[in-house]
């Protein structure tokens, strides 16, 4: 299992995606608040009496780099990048013919999917506190840290510890769809539809037709939201938690099952 991790973690550091991604992380991170602030000022620039002046005006009241977190984590923009950084690395790895290699060595499968989580998990971890750096560091130039007020340090370490845990269960979620699928293409259409795609179309269906709203609470793309406020309703907490690992775990078996019975080419 050591000589496992170490050459993967030796593959992670010479991958040209990882470097991509992780600044991809920043990048994004770090805009996300300036354009939003900038659209909320064109907004401000509206007759008083107008609706789009009166929701900027009240968003304007609640922003700041705590609140950012709130704001901007929902959209799983780093989720979605370190799944396709996932993908590209893992399904990789069967074209190149790499595990078939190492597989061909005795080594168990168990081992070598558990290898794959790992070092994908190191460094999905690293891409995700860049990202949440990103959104800290430019509300808190923009809005300022905790104007209002509202925040406590339990409450943001809290946040970040519960989304960090929530990325680690993404990524036995993607570890195991790019095992299943084994080309990056598929493994990127899937990985875009789960993280993106189904929270949207959820969230629809509950403002259209009254249903969905709780589906999506079953949904690890769909309870992000519960877990980034510093404020949460009683009981989302552990509700949040429960589903982050639920879907992570189930992953991670399901995935090690399939990886056992695979063929490999």
């Amino acid at each position: 299992m050591i000589n496992l991790l170490v050459s993967d973690f030796y593959k992670i550091k010479k991958n040209k995606a990882f470097l991509i991604c992780a600044i991809l992380c920043i990048i994004i991170g770090a805009l996300m608040v300036p354009a939003y602030e900038a659209n909320l000022q064109a907004d401000l620039q509206y007759d008083p009496a107008d609706h789009d002046y009166q929701e900027a005006l009240e968003i304007s009241l609640q922003t700041s780099a705590v609140w950012s977190l709130k704001k901007f984590l929902p959209f799983n923009y780093s989720a979605l990048i370190i799944g396709i950084f996932i993908a590209i690395f893992i399904t990789s790895e069967f074209t190149y013919g790499t595990v078939k290699n190492t597989l061909s060595r005795g080594v168990d499968r168990s081992k070598v999917f558990l290898s794959k989580f790992i070092v994908c998990s190191v460094a999905a971890l690293l891409m995700q506190i860049l990202f949440i750096l990103m959104l800290v560091i430019s509300g808190s130039i923009v809005w300022g840290y905790d104007p209002h007020g509202i925040s406590s340090f339990s409450g943001v370490i809290r946040v970040v510890l519960t989304q960090l845990l929530a990325i680690l269960s993404f990524t036995a979620l993607f570890t195991f769809i790019s095992t299943a699928i084994r080309a990056y293409g598929g493994a990127i259409a899937i990985i875009i539809l789960y993280t993106t795609v189904i929270s949207t179309v959820l969230t629809a269906f509950s403002l259209i037709f009254g249903f969905g709203e709780s589906a999506r609470d079953y949904w690890l793309g769909g309870v992000i939201y519960k877990l980034a406020t510093v404020t949460p309703l009683p009981g989302d907490v552990a509700h949040g938690i429960t589903v982050v690992l639920v879907w992570g775990i189930l992953s991670l078996v399901i995935g090690i099952i399939l990886f056992k019975k695979m063929d490999v080419k």
